[in-house]
């Protein structure tokens, strides 16, 4: 195993979990699920510092990803694991190698990616999220149940009863975790891989970038690992400014349709699919000021 680790302190960091692990290769981390709003924005993409001291990634899973518990992410998931098993299933969308941005601490996106390549390569952020997915990598105590979700995914694949094995496949394709700054050129940096076929990222530059300039250049920078041609599968939340992960409120930057259609048309990517969900009229969740879910499917021209 190779655990690549830029000062003596994050390697200290990590021992108790280098220890452990003997399947997956851990690099530092860049970029997250989800940045906290910072009271002053100092730069165009949110700072590891702030996430690091105010998001938890236990609660915000907790919180929001028992599938039917009633929390807005509910319809969120739905919505979002059924286009991504709709896409991977068709067969429009395979191939070797899968590079997920901005995976820990969640894993609920790459349910269905795992059936249509042979390689995924997951990021992380902090060593709270790393943590986190780590735990579930290892089926250790206290890991996050994803159970409800994996159920509602198998339900989609006709593969019900089959959960346990579904995570386990999951398991045996994350083959690397790596650190992803998406502020980079090159966002594994300094990590060189081969271009992926396929890129997917939940909930995530929304999260990482201040300003829509900002969402270009990140959607510039993740194109440099991606092959001619190769696809780009995002999902997130629509007009979101904040989201409340316990006491805190997470940063998101708001997006609606017509800036996402032209920022990926004016950063090198052809769209092939974007589809909106609109925030039920009746809906009286009062943890974000979100106004729907998208989810699109791009080519890198």
């Amino acid at each position: 195993m190779t655990i690549l680790t830029p000062d003596t302190a994050s390697q200290k960091k990590l021992s108790h979990i280098n220890r452990h692990i003997t399947k997956h290769t851990y690099l530092q981390p860049a970029i997250a699920d989800l940045l906290v709003l910072s009271p002053v924005i100092m730069s165009d993409f949110t700072t590891q510092s702030d996430y690091e001291k105010e998001f938890d990634a236990e609660l915000y899973l907790e919180t929001y990803f028992h599938l039917g518990s009633g929390s807005l992410a509910d319809d969120f998931i739905r919505f979002s694991v059924g286009n991504f098993h709709k896409i991977f299933t068709s067969g429009a969308v395979k191939g070797d190698k899968l590079i997920d941005i901005g995976t820990a601490p969640s894993i609920y996106h790459l349910l269905s990616a795992c059936e249509s390549f042979n390689e995924i390569i997951a990021t992380w952020y902090t060593n709270r999220d790393l943590r986190v997915l780590e735990k579930w990598l290892k089926k250790e105590p206290g890991a996050f149940d994803w159970s409800s979700i994996v159920k509602h995914v198998c339900e989609l694949e006709g593969t019900s009863g089959k959960e346990k094995e579904k995570e386990e496949k999951l398991r045996c394709k994350i083959q690397q975790i790596l650190h992803c700054d998406v502020s980079k050129t090159n966002p594994l940096d300094p990590v060189v891989v081969p271009k992926a076929d396929c890129l997917t990222a939940a909930v995530c530059l929304e999260s990482a970038c201040r300003n829509h300039d900002a969402y270009g250049r990140a959607l510039k920078n993740i194109s440099n690992l991606l092959k001619p041609g190769g696809h780009l599968l995002m999902t997130g939340d629509l007009g979101a400014n904040y989201y409340e992960v316990g006491p805190n409120k997470v940063f998101s930057l708001s997006v609606n349709e017509k800036f996402l259609e032209k920022a990926l048309k004016e950063n090198g990517y052809a769209v092939r699919q974007l589809l909106a969900f609109g925030k039920p009229e009746d809906a009286t969740f009062d943890t974000s000021d979100y106004e729907g879910f998208y989810f699109f499917h791009a080519q890198k021209i």
